[in-house]
């Protein structure tokens, strides 16, 4: 896994904080100990600098400093961008160092599905069910009915009683948890701005914050510019 962090123009080694935290013996530990081998690359920020890669997946960054993840580790997503840090403020998505920790731990996934899984694991009340096996058949089972919403451009469990005894039938009782975002926001603040929503719905908060057996979220963006978020569980 290739962890490229990019300066603010105004700062250096000596005084950039993520710099620093990344050398923090501390936090190289929790790289050291994850399931898969990271490497570290710090650039400044230089319109004229040497192109490292090509990818969408990197206006994430607001067209400013911040981190990104390149996983190479794995076959399903090799040389694509999984995780996105903007140091640049959002509407809800705020820069942590925290954020840094939590990127070793999350699951092998596209950047959408390790975007949400980032935002519900930073929320302020610690929910649980990340803690759970992300499972593969909840996951692609979450995508497509992110993509679903987003083609219809409209927030619902559609047709959930099929697609709930369907993953029945993969053990346990499943549930699932969908939100919107406000249009015109990037992943990141659309993400959390999801989160924040079933953090309002006892219904919705009970499945997000409760333990899970098992796993998936994903978030697709329509295009009427709303991003639809999609959480399954079995429990």
């Amino acid at each position: 896994m290739l962890l490229v962090s990019i300066r603010a123009k105004n700062l250096t080694d000596a005084n950039d904080p993520v710099t620093q935290q990344l050398a923090e013996p501390s936090v190289r530990k929790v790289f050291i100990h994850s399931k898969t081998q990271w490497i570290f690359c710090e650039l400044n920020f230089n319109k004229t600098s040497i192109t490292l890669l090509h990818s969408n997946s990197l206006q994430q960054l607001r067209k400013g400093p911040g981190l990104f993840v390149v996983d190479y580790a794995h076959k399903t997503m090799h040389g694509r961008v999984v995780s996105t840090l903007p140091r640049q403020d959002g509407r809800y998505y705020t820069f942590q160092p925290s954020d840094i920790l939590l990127l070793p731990g999350l699951p092998t996934g596209s950047l959408t599905q390790r975007s949400m899984i980032l935002a519900v694991r930073r929320h302020i009340d610690r929910p649980n069910s990340t803690n759970g096996i992300f499972d593969t058949t909840l996951s692609e089972a979450a995508t497509s009915h992110s993509a679903h919403q987003a083609q219809l451009q409209k927030q619902g469990h559609h047709d959930w009683q099929r697609r709930s005894q369907q993953l029945h039938l993969h053990g346990g009782i499943a549930k699932e948890v969908c939100a919107e975002s406000w249009p015109g926001q990037d992943l990141l603040d659309s993400c959390v701005d999801c989160v924040s929503c079933w953090r309002q719905s006892p219904g919705h908060w009970r499945a997000v914050y409760g333990e899970q057996s098992a796993f998936g979220y994903d978030i697709r963006q329509g295009t009427d510019s709303i991003w639809y978020a999609t959480g399954i569980f079995i429990h």
